[in-house]
């Protein structure tokens, strides 16, 4: 096992530092007018081919998200979510997990500060179109959020001996927040693989 990691991190090193600067480091896509249906279901596809499973599948208001997807880094070779050799590294070494949110918005109001929407409210405007029906005559905007959430067991005593025998002590003030065993914590966003499905699903809508 050591040797296999040995190998496999020699040649992550290799391509690393022989591969060439990505594109695009945007995480965002333009969608144009009248094709939010086709860009919709390229995003759910290339979610799929990255090994999520989505959680939230909301057309109308232009948002999908997925399941917290774990991985072992480079433990687990045939991952699809890393997008460098630091990202293997970092997942061999701490339990964690990656959640995805896709959300669609109007291009014209893609650098609207949250104070103009609030002033929008207050004036009594009525509430926004269902992005189905908004993306038939504007173009679009879809918005690519990773973040890393890294998992935390309190307490946990690990056996020496066997994994079976593994036991936890308990804490009544982590019981009473709903964190006696176990709990995740985002630590940061994942900016690479946020513009590797931004780049997917752009290309496939220039096909």
């Amino acid at each position: 096992m050591i040797t296999r990691l040995v190998i496999l991190i020699s040649c992550f090193t290799l391509a690393v530092g022989c591969s060439s600067r990505p594109t695009s480091t945007s995480s965002r896509f333009d969608v144009d007018a009248g094709r939010y249906a086709e860009a919709f279901d390229h995003t759910r596809e290339e979610l799929g081919d990255l090994g999520f499973k989505l959680d939230r599948i909301d057309a109308r208001a232009g948002v999908l998200t997925t399941k917290p997807l774990s991985s072992g880094g480079l433990a687990t070779p045939w991952d699809r979510q890393q997008t460098s050799l630091k990202s293997e590294v970092a997942d061999l070494a701490h339990p964690q997990q990656r959640v995805v949110r896709v959300t669609f918005v109007p291009a014209s109001t893609i650098d609207r500060l949250p104070s103009d929407e609030a002033g929008s409210q207050i004036s009594g405007d009525p509430q926004p179109e269902p992005m189905t029906e908004l993306a038939q005559n504007e173009p679009l905007v879809g918005i690519v959020e990773v973040t890393i959430e890294r998992l935390y067991r309190p307490y946990w005593r690990p056996s020496a001996v066997s994994v079976s025998s593994s036991s936890y002590t308990r804490d009544p003030s982590l019981r009473a927040r709903g964190m006696s065993r176990s709990f995740s914590v985002v630590t940061q966003r994942d900016h690479a693989l946020e513009a590797k499905l931004a780049s997917r699903v752009w290309r496939e809508l220039q096909k």
